[in-house]
């Protein structure tokens, strides 16, 4: 039983040994504060911090645009020889596949907060932060909002804890705090305080 105990306490103490191990991170003192002592704040070299935006009708407008490389690829719909590509929180691509060996990026959509795409009838359905939009997209040189349902997707803002996240994997970036807004954009800054999250 006391051998058992033992190989058990050993254990114990190897795994926490290799979770510490992972814990790569920078402390520097602040000034002190009113008590006397130091407080510490975790500080990266390099790390993404998040752009924000105020829930105000500059982020609920669809708008054309040209076409734009791809950065954070999310959700495809294929109608006859296009394809709509979500890019993650920003809007959807519009590509032609009509030579599939040789496929030419049309345009562009603006859609911040963008997730889900479909397509019915001549219309492209998004969204459009929490709002479901209806685009007509039946003229790509006329593409415009046919029709606007507000906050048809109220779990928006919970989703973005998860897909809020910068361009580039493998970077630490300071979590959002959507009490400040919907994400709209990642900087990258150096020397930049309290990036606790990390891009796997």
């Amino acid at each position: 039983m006391r051998y058992s105990s033992f190989i058990y306490v050993f254990l114990f103490f190897i795994t926490c040994f290799f979770l510490v191990s992972c814990w790569q991170f920078v402390l520097i003192p602040k000034q002190n504060n009113s008590s006397g002592g130091s407080s510490y704040s975790q500080v990266r070299d390099e790390a993404y911090v998040p752009v924000y935006s105020s829930d105000s009708g500059s982020t609920r407008i669809i708008q054309a645009a040209p076409a734009q490389a791809i950065h954070q690829a999310g959700k495809i719909y294929v109608q006859g020889d296009l394809l709509f590509q979500v890019e993650k929180m920003v809007g959807v691509h519009i590509i032609s596949y009509a030579d599939k060996a040789h496929p030419v990026k049309l345009g562009f959509i603006k859609s911040w907060g963008c997730s889900e795409v479909a397509f019915k009838n001549g219309y492209l359905v998004v969204n459009n932060i929490s709002d479901l939009v209806f685009i007509d997209v039946r003229d790509l040189s006329h593409i415009r909002e046919a029709a606007r349902v507000r906050d048809a997707f109220p779990q928006f803002y919970s989703d973005q804890y998860f897909n809020s996240r910068p361009p580039v994997s493998g970077k630490y970036y300071v979590c959002p705090d959507f009490s400040k807004g919907a994400v709209l954009d990642w900087k990258l800054e150096q020397h930049v305080t309290d990036a606790n999250c990390f891009s796997n």
